[in-house]
């Protein structure tokens, strides 16, 4: 059983009464965290990354970057172009972010993206795109724990978060 099911049992069995006590424990606990968007503040299992009920993170920012030490800014900067160029290009909605996997040698697949539009995710293959050109120019991952994530939407100054 995983902490997130045992988590919706706990919730479930809840009365209404009992259910914000429950919630308090659990967070304080540090096995719930809310989200902190002032727009949601749904109750997240520890171990999630985004918010499930609007892809935020848990400092409350819009989905951000996720840049590997090993790839340069400027690097990085050309897969964020790439993507935007790619997007703008074909027509379709552009992503908040998109997060790459890694190949079985370490380097980053196209075919193996994940297109983040606030809490949801679709798989994406961008294997025959100039964005495939530009992430094979990256260096290769020392270990399989690296994560790639390039956020491309637009923050406004209120919205920014460092």
């Amino acid at each position: 059983m995983t902490l997130a099911s045992v988590l919706d049992e706990a919730l479930t069995a809840a009365t209404d009464l009992e259910d914000p006590v429950v919630r308090d424990v659990f967070r304080r606990a540090g096995l719930l965290w809310q989200c902190k968007n002032p727009a949601c503040r749904d109750d997240n299992p520890r171990g999630t990354r985004l918010c499930d009920g609007c892809g935020y993170m848990p400092n409350g920012c819009r989905i951000g970057d996720l840049r590997p030490p090993f790839i340069s800014a400027d690097k990085f900067e050309e897969v964020r172009t790439a993507l935007r160029e790619h997007f703008e290009a074909t027509g379709k909605d552009r992503p908040d972010a998109v997060s790459f996997d890694l190949n079985s040698v370490k380097e980053w697949a196209p075919h193996f993206a994940t297109l983040h539009f606030g809490a949801s995710t679709v798989p994406a293959d961008l294997s025959d795109t100039e964005v495939a050109e530009v992430l094979e120019a990256l260096e290769q991952a020392p270990d399989f724990g690296a994560e790639l994530r390039i956020a491309l939407h637009d923050l406004t100054s209120k919205e920014s978060c460092g």
